[in-house]
């Protein structure tokens, strides 16, 4: 395992020599690679949850006295609409009736907030990356402020079971994003290595191809672990990694040609 760690970060041009892999070894590498990328995922997850904790208090420190009475949201004092935007939400408070939902999704899409929430006259309204849940107060019986504010706080709140979930729905997502750059890159070496008349099994090709994602793979990991998003990173891992194989497949053919 350890030899094929070193080819792959430090020896590119010479994945060939990753045929040799066993089927076992194979699978630990894949399971390495999306271990790597879970983390990076699952610290960005972690930043953002974070994040949802401080944007949520902010929210509710300007928070207006309410409650619902008879389906409808009244306030205490009389109180103009308003909209709060902070990093992770765009939050509207409209007991006037002066806000519609289509308000709230096109200002979701144009800022680019992740979250959009809707405190209306008759129905709590829930914006999450563009998909929308319009609630009912008839849904939520009896619902004041203090009730709101302590939903916001529980959005920032880790317990060992959130987290072990996050963890492991994070691990199959990355292993399935992997797995379709994988396959990509190995259909890819595959059609080169035709065109170079190099007679290797498919089987051995993606081998190569796996270790081929290792640089990028960790480099892309890395970056996005410190906030830091480059676009195109499909694209450029995939020219990285078949110039790996390029460059390799022409080391086998040379060395085979001796």
């Amino acid at each position: 395992m350890k030899e094929y760690l070193k080819l792959g970060f430090t020896a590119p041009n010479e994945l060939y020599k990753a045929m040799k892999m066993t089927r076992k070894q194979l699978f630990y590498y894949f399971a390495l690679l999306t271990l790597v990328i879970t983390i990076s995922m699952a610290s960005l997850l972690m930043t953002v949850m974070g994040n949802l904790k401080e944007d949520g208090q902010e929210i509710t420190e300007k928070l207006p006295s309410f409650q619902i009475t008879d389906d409808k949201l009244m306030v205490e004092e009389k109180t103009e609409s308003y909209v709060h935007q902070t990093n992770s939400f765009l939050f509207f408070f409209d007991p006037n009736d002066s806000i519609q939902e289509e308000e709230i999704d096109t200002n979701v899409e144009r800022l680019n907030t992740p979250i959009g929430i809707g405190l209306m006259d008759d129905q709590f309204y829930l914006n999450i990356v563009g998909q929308s849940l319009p609630v009912s107060y008839a849904q939520l019986g009896t619902f004041n402020d203090s009730d709101f504010k302590d939903i916001m706080a529980d959005m920032g709140r880790f317990s060992p079971v959130v987290l072990f979930f996050t963890f492991v729905v994070t691990y199959i997502a990355s292993g399935f994003s992997l797995l379709y750059e994988w396959l990509i890159i190995a259909l890819f070496a595959n059609v080169m290595k035709t065109f170079a008349r190099i007679a290797i099994p498919f089987g051995k090709i993606a081998r190569m191809a796996l270790i081929a994602l290792s640089v990028p793979t960790v480099i892309f990991a890395l970056f996005e672990t410190f906030g830091l998003f480059i676009p195109f990173t499909f694209e450029i891992t995939l020219g990285f990694s078949l110039l790996f194989v390029y460059r390799s497949l022409k080391n086998y053919k040379k060395e085979h040609k001796n």
